[in-house]
């Protein structure tokens, strides 16, 4: 089976099935849906999503309800806070100074741009264009928030996603972030996507680990060609 690709046995619409009933998923666990549920704004919902680059989601959790209890996640409130608060408030996300930055300039974007509804109501790929400008912000970054906010057909690439469409055999070992976006997108479909992607990260964290993955504990264990190799 090495070598092969889990398309070959089953498809996106069976694995998702797979994954959907062996997994706990739950919002509390993920910092962007934790701003999504307290907020309901797509400032907001960004905001959490830079603070959850490079670290876990553990952390930037605590980073978010700081940030929203000494600040705010508006744009003005993060306009008119000074970076150094910025910095004491998100520092447990790490990477403070970086991101702090990154949300100053993502605030003055969307101020720009006339607030939180530019968000909602421009077209999601300008969107997309406009914030990969920005210092700090990531095609990972803006695709978990089109897919949540905007329902728009991407796929958000994280460690997990990467890691597990490699061992699945959707891309090859140097496959980088489009190639690997498109392949998953592909494989799963836009319906499903953004569930998927969180399915990825739950399969990442509790089997298909970087180190030592519980291969023989595994729901896939019998179709995924990696399965065998460790």
């Amino acid at each position: 089976m090495a070598g092969a690709s889990i398309a070959e046995r089953l498809s996106g619409e069976e694995v998702f099935r797979v994954l959907k009933s062996s997994l706990r998923v739950d919002w509390r666990d993920y910092v962007a849906l934790v701003a999504y549920e307290l907020d309901r704004d797509p400032f907001a919902v960004l905001a959490a999503i830079i603070l959850s680059q490079n670290t876990s989601d553990k952390n930037s959790i605590k980073a978010y309800l700081r940030l929203r209890e000494e600040i705010g996640v508006t744009p003005e409130a993060i306009l008119d806070a000074s970076e150094d608060s910025l910095i004491e408030a998100i520092r447990v996300a790490g990477l403070p100074r970086q991101k702090a930055r990154a949300l100053k300039a993502l605030a003055g974007l969307v101020a720009e741009h006339g607030g939180s509804e530019w968000l909602l109501k421009e077209n999601p790929w300008r969107v997309r264009e406009e914030l990969l400008r920005l210092p700090g912000v990531g095609p990972k970054t803006v695709d978990v928030f089109l897919s949540i906010y905007r329902r728009a057909p991407v796929f958000a690439v994280d460690t997990h996603a990467a890691r597990i469409a490699k061992r699945w055999g959707l891309v090859g070992e140097k496959a980088g972030y489009r190639e690997i976006s498109r392949a998953l997108l592909e494989f799963f479909g836009a319906e499903r996507a953004e569930e998927a992607h969180r399915l990825l990260i739950a399969l990442g964290r509790t089997y298909c680990r970087a180190r030592n993955p519980r291969c023989g504990e595994c729901p896939l264990r019998e179709v995924c060609p990696s399965a065998r190799l460790h």
